[in-house]
Parts: C-alpha cells; structure tokens; sequence
C-alpha cells in the first residue's frame, strides 16, 4: 500500500506545478514520466492524502483553517489528479503501484500509426519530423491543460 506524509504531498504538489508550469516540447518525454509518476502516486494515496493534517496549506487558492472549505479544496484537486491518472485505454496505463516509465505511457492519433509508447515515439520516429513535432505537441498540450487545476500554493 501506498503512503505519503503531509511533508512529501507538499513536495509532490510543488513539483506538480512546476512540470505544469515549465514543461516545452524539447523536455516533454521526460517530463510527461514525472508528471505521471506523481499523479499516479497522488491517486494512489487519495484517501490517506484526505486524512493528512493540512492546516496552512493553500489548495486551489483555499487556505485550510476552517475545515469544509478546505475538504472543498482538496477534493477539487484530488478530482483532478483522478482525471490526469490513470486510464486503462488512455495515456497512463500503469496500474496501482506499479512504477511509471516511457515503456507504459501511450500516445498515438498520428498520421496513421498506431497508438504506440512514448520511448518508441521518442526512439523510433526521431527521424521524423512531423511525428515529433505532434506527438510533443499532443504531450505538452494535455500537461498544461492541468496548469490552472494544479496551479497551487502550498505552504508550510
């Protein structure tokens, strides 16, 4: 099973938004791999991130002190990291636990070829042009989607 502490959710939040916030199509297969490493964590440790002693921590620009907005909060976060996690048909196919690598994340929906991972776009095809430039468009474009749901402040 899974744990996180109040001190690691925080770092795991921070580095969350800084992938949001600085991730380009020259850095993006590394990137898209801790984007998932820590959305998948996240989502694995949903219910015991619930029970974590939060006050003075700023989510979704709530500051925790007074409890029902807080849960408010982080459980708007928490949908969001569910909605960028895991997906037996999408993106992330990793299951509970199981570690995030270039070999089990999946992008496709280009000219013509199948859905295929991301080490094989990023090995195979690099010769391509055209194949780089969608697919490192199609990763860079689904992370900052999430730049405004995981553009958050968290305080010590």
């Amino acid at each position: 099973m899974e744990t996180i502490s109040r001190n690691q959710f925080i770092a795991e939040v921070q580095n969350l938004k800084a992938i949001v916030s600085n991730i380009s199509t020259e850095n993006c297969y590394d990137k898209i791999v801790e984007f998932f490493t820590i959305t998948s964590h996240l989502q694995d440790c949903s219910n015991e991130i619930k029970q974590l002693p939060l006050k003075g921590v700023k989510i979704l620009g709530i500051r925790s002190g007074q409890r029902k907005t807080a849960e408010v909060g982080l459980g708007k976060f928490l949908q969001q990291v569910h909605k960028a996690g895991r997906c037996p048909y999408g993106y992330n196919r990793t299951k509970s636990g199981e570690t995030v690598t270039k070999d089990n994340l999946f992008f496709g929906n280009v000219y013509g070829i199948w859905t295929c991972s991301v080490r094989k776009f990023e090995n195979d095809c690099r010769d391509d042009e055209d194949v780089q430039k969608h697919i490192r468009n199609q990763i860079t474009g689904f992370v900052k989607s999430y730049r405004n749901s995981f553009n958050t402040d968290c305080l010590n």
